[in-house]
């Protein structure tokens, strides 16, 4: 089974800031887990004031420009992990995390979801 994990960092964290020994640990648990074979994808996105946010509301598609003043929490990065279950799944997004605290992120909020069928399977 897929799982999506939407990677939820502190509202004022910028790229700058993210500790350089939390991005040296990433790329060993990387190479570990794609290798194995349960890490499918991931990568961080970029700001919110570089993306677009498309309403549909009225029927009608309107597009903002970033940043969403109204989003109290902005997905930063994803990951897509291929699991037995998801205690499996909860596993490998507890290692994740655990690098972000190990590595002086420890305000990050992970969430970790089944993807229900679609085209990647």
């Amino acid at each position: 089974m897929r799982y999506f994990m939407s990677i939820i960092p502190p509202a004022d964290l910028k790229s700058e800031d993210i500790p350089q020994g939390l991005m040296d640990a990433m790329g060993p648990w990387m190479e570990k887990t794609l290798g194995d074979g349960s890490l499918i994808s991931t990568g961080g996105l970029k700001p919110t004031p570089e993306g677009k946010r498309l309403v549909g509301n009225t029927g009608e598609i309107v597009v903002t420009d970033g940043p969403y003043s109204e989003a109290k929490e902005v997905i930063g990065g994803y990951a897509v992990f291929e699991a037995a279950d998801l205690a499996a799944a909860t596993a490998l997004a507890s290692e994740f995390m655990q690098l972000h605290i190990d590595n002086g992120l420890k305000t990050v909020v992970l969430e970790l979801r089944e993807i229900a069928g679609g085209a990647n399977y």
